[in-house]
């Protein structure tokens, strides 16, 4: 095995358990994992190289999607509940602006050549009239807001292209999303239920769905792997440089680790039941894992 246990992190718990997605801030000075504690509306804060708890950011009810930009200092929270995209300048962690957006938005993504946001909003009640709405984070207005086919997941920003790939759960399909008009330009067929983490590695869309595969998919449409994982999956990240992705699946908890060059399953390996959320910190080259149950963090390096 090459991903081990290295601490766990106790997290003061909310009023419910739940915890959606994370994300890292690279700094010289102080890395910073943040996650979305949903259970609790706020977002946790950790130093990564201490691996300890620092302090929440609180006020984000339903807080689901979390997303840093570093090089940027912009980090970006959908808070469900309060159907809005929060906008922080994440060094110093100053709140810079709270956008209404469509109901409970869930995933976002961050176009950073126009520096337009783009939340995925589930609709009210989830699954009926789902939008993605399009924020421009300089003037913090909303500039446009579309209907999508089906109910949003995660989404991701293709720079090379231009355009924003989003999951749908059903019809299964990831949606492009022309980031020039705002508009769905076309879709991409996903042969597996539910399509739910997703990222753009190498110029590949890797798609991890309910149904209990990662299907990697070229951006035309093309499947060029279907690869089994133990359960219904959610967040998905990965590392460039080792050419490693990571796909958390909450029941049994596992996280299953793929080579992303050559397209095979690595290991397996234990969190916790009801763990479907983690973070990559690629400076340590350590993946966390958010456990529900016992409210904790649970770190793992890669020895890679």
């Amino acid at each position: 095995m090459t991903l081990r246990q290295v601490s766990a992190i106790a997290v003061p718990p909310g009023t419910r358990p739940g915890f959606d997605h994370a994300d890292v801030f690279l700094s010289a000075q102080s890395s910073r994992m943040y996650v979305a504690h949903t259970g609790a509306d706020r977002i946790d804060v950790f130093d990564c190289a201490r691996r300890t708890y620092l302090h929440e950011l609180p006020g984000h009810p339903g807080v689901a999607g979390v997303l840093i930009d570093s090089q940027r200092d912009l980090l970006l929270a959908t808070d469900r509940s309060a159907a809005r995209l929060s906008v922080y300048r994440v060094s110093d962690e100053s709140l810079l602006a709270r956008v209404t957006v469509g109901q409970r938005p869930n995933g976002v993504a961050l176009d950073t050549h126009r520096m337009h946001a783009y939340t995925f909003d589930l609709g009210d009640p989830p699954g009926e009239g789902c939008t993605l709405t399009v924020v421009d984070l300089e003037r913090r207005v909303v500039t446009a807001q579309r209907p999508l086919p089906g109910r949003p997941r995660w989404a991701a920003y293709d720079e090379a292209a231009r355009v924003v790939y989003a999951n749908i759960s059903e019809p299964p399909c990831v949606v492009v999303i022309d980031t020039a008009t705002a508009h769905v330009s076309r879709t991409i067929p996903v042969p597996a239920a539910g399509p739910h983490g997703l990222a753009l590695i190498d110029g590949l869309l890797f798609c991890a769905a309910d149904g209990g595969e990662l299907v990697v998919l070229e951006t035309s449409g093309t499947v060029r792997a279907r690869l089994a994982l133990t359960g219904a999956p959610d967040v998905l990240m990965y590392d460039r440089e080792l050419g490693r992705a990571y796909v958390a699946i909450g029941s049994p908890g596992h996280v299953q680790s793929f080579d992303t060059k050559a397209l095979r399953p690595l290991e397996t390996v234990q969190t916790e039941e009801g763990a479907h959320t983690i973070g990559w910190d690629p400076e340590r080259k350590e993946l966390w894992a958010f456990a529900p149950r016992t409210s904790a963090a649970l770190v793992f390096a890669d020895a890679h």
